[in-house]
Formats: C-alpha cells, sequence, structure tokens
C-alpha cells in the first residue's frame, strides 16, 4: 500500500512539472537601518505555496537570493515552474535594531500577481522603495537558519 501510495505521489509529482508553466518575478529596493544603507543583508524572492494538502506539499519556492550591496540596494529575479499563477514576495533577513536578541528578525513583502509573467524572463520589476528595516512590522517574524 506505501508503495503503491509513493508511486502515485512521484507519478503526480512529475505531471505537474511536465504541465506546469515556467513563471518569473523580480523585485529591488534598497534597505536601510537607522538612515544609513543596510549593507550584507540577506534578501531572498521566494513563491508562497499554497498546497491543497497543508503541510504536506506547501514548502515555498526560492527563486533568487541574495545581500544588499554596501548601498543597502538589491535586485533579485527568478524564475519557478508552476500550474497556477505563482504569489511571489520579498523576504528581508536582518538583524537592525535588534541587540542580542537570537535568531534574525524576518519582514515579509507581497509582490503584486501584475508582476509576474510566463515565459523566458521576467519583464516587470517590483520597486519595494527604500526600506527603514529600524522599525516594527506587522507580520514580522524570526528566523535562524537564513544566514
Amino acid at each position: 500500500m506505501r508503495l503503491l501510495i509513493l508511486s502515485l505521489f512521484i507519478g503526480f509529482t512529475i505531471a505537474l512539472d511536465l504541465i506546469g508553466r515556467t513563471q518569473w518575478a523580480a523585485v529591488k529596493g534598497k534597505l536601510l537601518c537607522e538612515g544609513k544603507p543596510a549593507s550584507g543583508v540577506k534578501v531572498k524572492l521566494m513563491e508562497s505555496d499554497n498546497s491543497f494538502l497543508p503541510g504536506f506539499l506547501d514548502k515555498d519556492d526560492k527563486l533568487a537570493s541574495s545581500k544588499a550591496d554596501s548601498n543597502g540596494e538589491f535586485n533579485l529575479s527568478g524564475s519557478t515552474k508552476e500550474i497556477t499563477t505563482i504569489e511571489p514576495y520579498l523576504a528581508v533577513f536582518h538583524d537592525c535594531k535588534d541587540g542580542i536578541t537570537p535568531c534574525q528578525r524576518v519582514l515579509r513583502i507581497d509582490i503584486p500577481k501584475s508582476y509576474s509573467n510566463w515565459g523566458s524572463s521576467a519583464k516587470k520589476t517590483y520597486d519595494a522603495g527604500s526600506l527603514e528595516l529600524a522599525g516594527k512590522f506587522k507580520g514580522e517574524t524570526r528566523s535562524c537558519f537564513n544566514r
């Protein structure tokens, strides 16, 4: 029985990959900490996977990752293969105004679906603007695994 379920799962996964379409998203912005460029801050362009089987297939996809440059600026572009329209977001992992608290603060910024497209590259780039990381953000979380 377990072998049958595993075979069905593998077959389903392969079928999704064959019928999915490559979709792109891009985001840029500038990070500040107390008004100064937040260089070296890790940023990830992610895609939210809201599975019909919660907790089973709902691991978000990383489309791209980088660190903010010496001016606090970043520019990310990446793709994934999905059947439905992707739901991209920017994740910023930082320690601005965090003292000695363990782990990093995580800021999530949802990117409008209108900034994603099918094809071979991103056609539009979402400008997240200048983000002051010293403030507190609604929905902010913490992570110990993204250094």
